[in-house]
């Protein structure tokens, strides 16, 4: 799989039709909510490009991980919010338009934070046969191709096709489940005996970072005093990171099968957490609607 079709040119292919559908949902307006929610995106923006980067470096840092999965963890940390979080918002009943604005934002800036942490990482655990000079300057420019250029296209063909970009999010959803699932299925089949010998030590890890990212979205939002809905939604976007680009990057841009492996087995272990995190909420959640609750 590390020198292969599918990984040379189908799943960046896949990567970018999924960022270019993200695009179509997205529209000026929803980039101009910085400027009437400031607080709440500015929250949800530290949680996920601050806190969660430091939590990935500290998670693999605990953990005593071999180097290969703490720079995996720390780039899976790096990961810009996604589709599943999105989905996962609308299933808790979440404030769906900040979901998407920092989704958005998350991913515009992708093409920097990615290669900075990932640089960081390097240098810290890079020894043996992690020895190298991370190159910073392309790895921004080929994360910048696989998201932020493919989000423009995508918002260009809202602007221009509204009714087009309305009519194909399902199709293209369901291509992203698909894709993914079997781009997994085939890390795991490959990988197998990794996973069995090493699984029990840096599964741990994943597990963890995912349900301190949870918990410490959850609680810096509610610290700030953002509403419920928010704080949930919040807590979602900290919590659930786009798999998918972290097994582009690993795969494409590093060319490190095994540095793919913890986002492919997160990426199942996330949907446990996330609709199990939804269910909890909407089983316990107050009366007051969502629409009402922007503060």
């Amino acid at each position: 799989m590390q020198e292969s079709i599918l990984s040379n040119v189908v799943l960046p292919l896949a990567i970018i039709i999924i960022m270019v559908t993200l695009g179509m949902t997205l529209t000026v307006a929803d980039f101009k909510r910085v400027a009437t929610q400031p607080k709440q995106v500015m929250i949800g923006l530290l949680c996920q490009l601050v806190l969660l980067p430091l939590l990935g470096f500290a998670v693999a840092g605990i953990f005593a991980l071999p180097p290969v999965y703490a720079i995996s963890i720390v780039l899976l940390a790096a990961a810009p919010g996604g589709a599943t979080s999105n989905l996962i918002v609308h299933a808790a009943d979440g404030d769906r338009a900040l979901s998407v604005t920092l989704t958005a934002i998350s991913n515009m800036l992708a093409w920097f934070t990615i290669p900075f942490l990932l640089g960081i990482a390097y240098t810290a655990y890079g020894s043996g046969a992690l020895d190298i000079d991370f190159p910073v300057a392309s790895t921004m420019i080929q994360v910048a191709a696989l998201t932020i250029v493919p989000v423009l296209i995508g918002m260009g063909i809202r602007q221009w096709k509204t009714e087009f970009a309305e009519n194909s999010k399902r199709f293209t959803r369901i291509f992203a489940t698909v894709f993914l699932f079997l781009v997994i299925l085939a890390l795991v089949i490959q990988n197998w005996d990794v996973i069995i010998n090493d699984g029990p030590r840096f599964a741990p890890a994943f597990i963890a970072l995912n349900i301190a990212a949870l918990t410490v979205g959850f609680f810096v939002a509610k610290l700030a005093g953002i509403n419920r809905v928010q704080t949930v939604t919040i807590a979602i976007e900290t919590g659930i990171q786009n798999s998918t680009v972290a097994i582009t990057v690993a795969l494409t841009i590093l060319n490190n099968n095994e540095m793919a492996i913890v986002p492919g087995l997160y990426a199942i272990w996330m949907y446990v957490t996330g609709f199990a995190l939804a269910f909890w909420l909407t089983r316990n959640a107050p009366t007051a609607s969502v629409e009402g609750a922007a503060a």
